[in-house]
């Protein structure tokens, strides 16, 4: 082999160490996280951020994105939710931040949930997990109860409502009737329970 087939090789693979360091190099940094803009009740609009990227343990990253965004009532609160692209085959995780009046952003503990509901004073944040009810204030403060399972939910001034199907009746047979369960806000005490003929739909008002 000539001198500048030599000099022609070794260019080329100068090149492709480069290129490849590059590519290491891009693959080991993390995505910049996507941002939600939140307007505050004085008219200024923050920016607020998903939670930084992890590590995937087969390479890559597991980012997050913006699931659900839940304005209270009274438009002084905003919920959050970032669901994570993970490596977790059966499930996604989700983190809730709330955004208070003033711009400050609050990561809530225990807040990997389906969605959430503000109740009608804008005073808590109700989270509904599979059979898991959470109820936070507005400095984060967090209370849970244990149910059966969450079907349906639904809020009322002081109450809240967890609607589950009755698969089958006492008798073992099969049934369509729903239990509703009535807890009080915010303590999440019971506050007695009644059937539905039916199944809710997903916007139908049945707490009572």
């Amino acid at each position: 082999m000539n001198v500048l087939a030599l000099s022609t090789l070794g260019r080329l693979t100068a090149c492709a160490l480069i290129a490849g360091a590059a590519a290491l190099a891009q693959a080991q940094t993390p995505p910049t996280p996507p941002v939600t803009p939140v307007p505050l009740p004085d008219g200024r609009i923050i920016q607020v951020s998903a939670p930084p990227a992890q590590a995937h343990p087969d390479g890559g990253w597991m980012d997050w994105r913006l699931h659900f965004k839940r304005t209270s009532l009274d438009r002084r609160f905003t919920a959050l939710g970032f669901v994570q692209s993970s490596n977790n085959p059966k499930h996604d995780p989700v983190e809730v931040h709330l955004v208070k009046p003033s711009g400050q952003i609050i990561p809530l503990r225990n807040s990997d949930v389906f969605d959430v509901f503000w109740t009608i004073d804008g005073q808590y944040l109700i989270g509904q997990g599979s059979n898991t009810l959470r109820l936070w204030n507005t400095n984060g403060g967090l209370r849970v109860r244990q149910l059966p399972r969450m079907d349906r939910l639904d809020v009322i001034p002081n109450l809240v409502c967890v609607a589950v199907r009755d698969f089958t009746d006492s008798a073992g047979n099969e049934t369509d009737v729903w239990t509703v369960y009535r807890l009080h806000i915010p303590s999440l005490r019971p506050a007695g329970q009644f059937k539905l003929p039916e199944e809710p739909t997903e916007r139908q008002r049945f707490c009572r």
